[in-house]
């Protein structure tokens, strides 16, 4: 078995129990108003009660939650669909990415500030953090703490995470 396994990493010249996955989420950020509002969370909708086990690849593996050892988010991006210009990231302070379950404590996941004027795209440094107790609750939720005031104009933002997991090959093969 070890040589099958060995011989498939070979191959595929990647670890066999670690699999990308990747979600995506938008949300549309209110153009500013007279009495300008702060931002405060950014909403980003299917972020919401995001249950890892139900994520389509893990499930064509035939993954099961209980085979999970470790998740991390490896990559956080946010980029503006609308406007299509005129619009870019310099009304954001700042912002992170926290994930959260039924009792467990609200963890940082990513964060960013100080972006570049004209940026339409940004990348978020991530935190090393396992999040695989999150991942084997039923489901978890990621939120967004933002400092900032709103856009000029309504902003439609897409943010995609990519998450590294990290399985239990032996309950798999």
């Amino acid at each position: 078995m070890a040589g099958i396994i060995g011989l498939l990493t070979t191959i595929t010249c990647a670890p066999l129990d670690v699999i990308s996955i990747s979600e995506t989420s938008t949300s549309t950020i209110p153009k500013a108003t007279l009495l300008e509002q702060l931002i405060g969370d950014l909403g980003f909708g299917s972020f919401i009660n995001l249950s890892i086990a139900d994520n389509t690849e893990l499930k064509n593996q035939g993954v099961e939650q209980h085979q999970i050892d470790s998740v991390h988010a490896t990559s956080l991006t946010l980029t503006i669909l609308e406007p299509a210009s005129d619009q870019d990231f310099s009304f954001l302070e700042s912002i992170a990415f926290y994930v959260e379950a039924s009792g467990l404590d609200k963890v940082r996941i990513a964060y960013g500030e100080n972006f570049e004027a004209g940026a339409r795209t940004i990348e978020l440094t991530t935190d090393n953090v396992d999040i695989a107790p999150y991942a084997a609750a039923d489901s978890m939720t990621i939120t967004t703490d933002v400092d900032g005031r709103r856009p000029d104009n309504e902003t439609l933002i897409e943010a995609g995470i990519i998450l590294q997991v990290d399985l239990n090959v032996g309950g798999i093969l």
